[in-house]
């Protein structure tokens, strides 16, 4: 410590000492535990949530009730043809549903099911059936979106377009992100990716990644889904 003029100036390494006690002390203030939310551990403020990974596991966003319209719209239109369960899929970003011919299977990007509105979410589906049932009916000799697709998209409710209008300028602020602390299993969840991050058992992490996801349902800060 070093004094001159009448003010008492701390060192550097001193005054870092000191502010990082002054955070962990901060941030040990803000924690409330819940005894009886089964290990789930909040914070007062929002840039900072988390909860025992081993009591909340994380997964992609359920395609339960796609694949429910999938099969209600065969039924009606198309009774011989049988498709696989939808496929979630994280890598599609830019593309949010596609159909494999080879594989008679729908796919769906996990970021539409998580974040996009009830009725973008079934429109990029039946977009998708009506590739399907074309491919059923007239197989592969019929152009992606040409007269058989816009007549089949007719007879099922879905646009005749050769796309489907969704609005995923909003939902950057809905993308939050995951690390798992190694010491408590703890998942800290943050705004953005950092460098490094502080658990609330007071181990420094240093994360190598971070795994992308959503509010389970809208509104909520509580489970989490995969992106």
């Amino acid at each position: 410590m070093f004094s001159g003029a009448g003010a008492t100036v701390i060192s550097f390494s001193v005054r870092k000492t000191i502010l990082r006690v002054v955070d962990q002390a901060a941030e040990l203030a803000q924690v409330t535990l819940a005894p009886e939310r089964a290990g789930l551990v909040s914070v007062v403020e929002s840039r900072q949530l988390a909860f025992d990974l081993e009591q909340r596991p994380v997964a992609k966003p359920t395609a339960a009730n796609v694949d429910l319209l999938i099969k209600a719209t065969l039924d009606t239109h198309e009774p011989e043809l049988e498709l696989p369960a939808v496929r979630v899929s994280g890598r599609m970003r830019r593309t949010l549903g596609s159909y494999m011919p080879s594989r008679k299977q729908i796919a769906i990007s996990s970021r539409l099911l998580a974040m996009g509105e009830d009725d973008d979410i079934r429109q990029v589906v039946l977009h998708e059936v009506a590739h399907a049932i074309v491919h059923a009916r007239w197989g592969s000799k019929p152009s992606a979106h040409g007269r058989e697709f816009r007549l089949v998209c007719n007879e099922i409710g879905a646009k005749p377009r050769r796309y489907v209008d969704v609005a995923t300028a909003q939902w950057g602020s809905q993308v939050r992100y995951l690390s798992k602390c190694g010491h408590c299993n703890v998942l800290i969840v943050r705004k953005r990716r950092v460098n490094s991050v502080r658990c609330i058992c007071g181990l420094k992490l240093y994360p190598k990644s971070w795994r992308a996801v959503a509010p389970a349902e809208r509104g909520t800060d509580g489970d989490w889904v995969m992106l």
